[in-house]
């Protein structure tokens, strides 16, 4: 049977995809000859974030508590691992305590920062798995190893969850390594809730067979072609940029959402946002990002899925794919996603297994909602939400002034502000489609005050899109006029007594002296950018004296070729152009124009 196939599964999000692929992936290696032979690998998992890794494999692990010689297999091991120190060991009890015959499900998880590599290959060894469930790089740096052997009578697997994400750039060098070190001849799924044209790229390069499943929803008006649970609602609000956290606090006390995950489009954001909306919106706030250590990530996920009082889970597109949280009432987008893709991914954290769920979208008044209409011929439609009372300006007025009351007790907060702005501005200049993204169509005052700044951050976004705001860094900012940032300290002593030895440098007319870790990494900028022109500057004189030996050789050769008739004029020329050039030297010394008259 031919064994290089590609299948690819698409279907709406919380739609049960795990499930449909971990079920086979259970049922295929209980029927397999020597399914739990030493050191062997049968399947192999890809995920795209730890997260998602980990949450397969807890699924795994659920599933083969119904299957008592794995799930006693698992226990077993988990207590007489090599790392575990077993002391007076009752025999008998031992013998007991040994799983019935096989044959097992196995499973391993792979995920960097979770574990150290050396860990994870004592752990394969220790328990020899036959189902790898993995993130792309630890699953390379796995593979490298000796002690991991694939080999192509027994593996017979390969699932790309998220599959459209793995296709992407990010991961494009570890997918192809993984692709070209695993047998040839194989099974491949890819599963996802938009599986996109990138599925040809693994055509190409020798998948066989393309097969693809397409499970849809029909919508009310009979059409097959909804991408998202019935269940879940897309509602969508075109509000000015001050108006978006006072629409998102009305929107959370009328849906009397307990759990709402909130996306913001930059990790910066979230450690902003993270220190201000506790207090505007009264509820609990857990930040989530990609640069979070494993542990953190993994104990405010923990936090926000047990919570038993209202709880808003601040992310970025990190957690957009595949995450199955329970009871999810609310999706809130305070920015979209980079990629249109992830649209869909991200309101498909609510609504899932057949649970109602609301996804609310806040667009920026103006220019925004022609979003609106391309997500709709995309296939997406969205609806207005009822909200019958528009948010007035006062309290927009309102909503700045209290972000300004938090960013004024102390200066750390000023400069989240600045640098989570900054980065704001530009995501959204990368955002696609880049025609309804428009950095040219920002309203600067109205997004600076919806962020709370005290005054503009020097970008060269800000000078070119809005000039006057260089010279006055308060422009349209509707600061008080007595207001003193240089007054406003930072509550860490240290920082702020080097601030002040920088402000009392300045005023002597000195340039203040960069130490810690933000000089340090400018001192070894300035030495690279001096060495690099060093070297150019040196690799620039030799390419010159290389030319000139180049041209003296080229005119060598070419007179020893001449006559003496042709040699004589190739004189003259020269010493013509010689004349030519000495003239217009002394002209310039002169200080006269030089204009060139020809020869005679």
């Amino acid at each position: 049977m031919e064994m290089r196939s590609l299948t690819s599964i698409q279907a709406v999000t919380g739609s049960g995809k795990t499930l449909s692929f971990l079920i086979p992936i259970v049922e295929r290696l209980l029927k397999a000859d020597e399914p739990n032979k030493k050191g062997y690998v049968r399947t192999i998992v890809v995920a795209p974030t730890k997260e998602l890794a980990t949450q397969i494999y807890d699924v795994l692990k659920a599933l083969l508590a119904f299957h008592q010689p794995s799930a006693a297999y698992l226990a077993y091991k988990k207590v007489h691992s090599k790392d575990t120190m077993m002391f007076d060991v009752d025999e008998e009890e031992e013998k007991a305590a040994r799983p019935p015959p096989g044959p097992y499900i196995i499973p391993q998880l792979l995920c960097g920062g979770r574990t150290k590599l050396p860990e994870d290959l004592a752990t394969f060894s220790d328990i020899n798995p036959n189902v790898l469930i993995a993130t792309p790089r630890r699953l390379v740096e796995v593979m490298n190893s000796s002690r991991v052997i694939i080999k192509r009578h027994w593996f017979d697997l390969l699932v790309l969850d998220e599959a459209d994400r793995l296709l992407d750039s990010n991961f494009k060098a570890d997918l192809s390594q993984i692709l070209d070190t695993l047998p040839k001849e194989r099974r491949t799924g890819l599963f996802s809730a938009s599986v996109s044209a990138a599925v040809d790229e693994l055509v190409r390069v020798g998948m066989r067979y393309p097969f693809k499943i397409s499970a849809k929803v029909r919508s009310k008006n009979g059409a097959l072609d909804k991408k998202t649970p019935e269940s879940l609602r897309l509602c969508y609000a075109v509000v000015k940029p001050t108006h978006k956290l006072p629409m998102l606090k009305r929107v959370l006390e009328q849906q009397k959402a307990q759990k709402t995950i909130v996306y913001v489009s930059t990790r910066a954001g979230v450690d902003y946002w993270d220190r201000i909306l506790p207090s505007l919106l009264g509820v609990k706030v857990y930040p989530m990002h990609g640069d979070h250590k494993s542990e953190i990530r993994a104990k405010n996920l923990n936090r926000f899925t047990d919570a038993t009082e209202p709880a808003i889970l601040l992310t970025t597109d990190v957690l957009a794919r595949g995450i199955d949280i329970s009871d999810v009432d609310m999706v809130a987008q305070l920015d979209l996603p980079s990629q249109p893709k992830d649209f869909i991914h991200r309101c498909g954290r609510s609504g899932r297994a057949g649970k109602r769920g609301l996804a609310i979208t806040f667009f920026t008044q103006g220019h925004e909602e022609d979003y609106i209409r391309y997500l709709e011929v995309q296939g997406t439609k969205l609806e207005p939400y009822p909200n019958t009372t528009p948010i007035t300006d006062s309290e927009a007025s309102q909503m700045t002034a209290d972000i300004r009351a938090l960013t004024t007790q102390k200066r750390e907060l000023h400069d989240r502000a600045a640098k989570a702005f900054v980065s704001s501005v530009q995501a959204y200049n990368k955002t696609i489609p880049s025609d309804i993204f428009d950095i040219r169509k920002i309203d600067w005052p109205e997004t600076g005050k919806a962020w709370g700044l005290l005054r503009w951050p020097k970008m060269p976004e800000l000078k070119r899109n809005y000039p006057d705001a260089v010279g006055d860094r308060t422009l349209s900012l509707d600061m008080p006029e007595d207001f003193d940032l240089s007054a406003l300290a930072y509550a860490d002593k240290a920082r702020e007594e080097k601030r002040q030895v920088d402000l009392a440098a300045r005023a002597r007319g000195e340039k203040p002296e960069l130490k810690g870790r933000k000089g340090g990494k400018l001192m070894e900028q300035k030495k690279r950018l001096e060495k690099a022109w060093s070297s150019q500057k040196e690799a620039k004189a030799l390419r010159e004296e290389r030319r000139e030996r180049k041209d003296v050789r080229r005119t060598a050769d070419k007179r020893s070729k001449m006559s003496e008739e042709e040699l004589k004029r190739e004189m003259e020329l020269q010493a013509m152009i010689a004349q030519v050039r000495e003239r217009n030297r002394l002209k310039e010394e002169e200080g006269e124009e030089m204009e060139f008259e020809g020869f005679d």
